[in-house]
């Protein structure tokens, strides 16, 4: 047994207590029972935009190439060529490509909405 001080400044004593941990179900067991009541289960998560022979092979290369586009592109197609969400293309364009490899990164706003693009010397 363990002994607490309140706010009065008396002692108590305090039961240790026991916590019950479940264990975990195996996957298997989860989309059978799924099945059983109805449920459809969620589909496994796919690369949307596999690496084609001529493509750049790493996602980081894969918005550089998209951002030397003069026009400049939008966060939704950088995000599917990717398969990241906004917040994780902005943090890669921000962190990585401004300030790693020290490239110039141009945003606009055209026809109400973000385009980026690298400003090519």
């Amino acid at each position: 047994m363990r002994t607490a001080i309140s706010k009065k400044g008396i002692t108590k004593s305090i039961k240790p207590t026991t916590k019950f941990i479940s264990k975990k179900t195996a996957p298997k067991k989860v989309i059978a029972a799924a099945k059983t009541k109805g449920i459809e289960p969620i589909a496994p998560l796919v690369n949307p935009a596999p690496a084609t022979p001529g493509s750049p092979k790493s996602k980081q290369s894969q918005l550089i190439a998209l951002l030397k586009n003069p026009q400049g592109v939008e966060i939704k197609e950088l995000m599917n060529a990717t398969g990241w969400q906004a917040h994780s293309v902005r943090g890669v364009i921000s962190g990585v490509i401004r300030k790693r490899l020290g490239l110039t990164v141009i945003s606009q706003k055209m026809d109400g909405v973000q385009h980026y693009r690298i400003e090519v010397a």
